[in-house]
């Protein structure tokens, strides 16, 4: 699969996709790497979002247990120590309150069509992506 390129739950062309509904936010960046997390933050911040940072499980589900409805959107590393990507997902789907929030996958794994049904991502870009193309789809889900 090409670097950068989005792939979507429904795996229909992007012409035939709902247009998403912009939710007002923050974003939560969940990626081990301090490196991409901080890069990818301040990028984000350089746009006018603001952005929570998580480099594993719990910090991320503390900002989402303390602020759930101010989470607009969530990126999310599938690679991480201990609770792996995919089961914070898993998790999050499962909680009525949470599972409405938007993920967008971002990981250096490209998506198995099984793994992207069962993750129902909007959005998954395999690292390395263009941060244009990421921020493009970023605007889609965060007003």
């Amino acid at each position: 699969m090409p670097q950068g390129v989005t792939v979507t739950t429904q795996g229909l062309p992007e012409s035939f996709q709902p247009v998403p509904r912009p939710r007002r936010g923050a974003i939560l960046v969940v990626e081990d790497r301090d490196d991409v997390r901080q890069g990818l933050a301040q990028l984000l911040e350089l746009h006018g979002y603001i952005v929570f940072e998580a480099a594993d499980a719990i910090e991320a589900f503390t900002h989402l247990e303390s602020c759930s409805n101010g989470i607009a959107l969530i990126l999310l590393d599938l690679a991480l120590p201990g609770c792996s990507g995919s089961e914070i997902r898993a998790t999050q789907l499962a909680n009525a309150q949470l599972s409405e929030i938007p993920t967008i996958i971002v990981s250096a794994y490209g998506p198995e069509i099984a793994d992207n049904s069962a993750l129902q991502a909007v959005a998954w870009f395999e690292k390395p992506f263009r941060f244009d193309q990421l921020l493009a789809e970023v605007r889609k889900y965060v007003a």
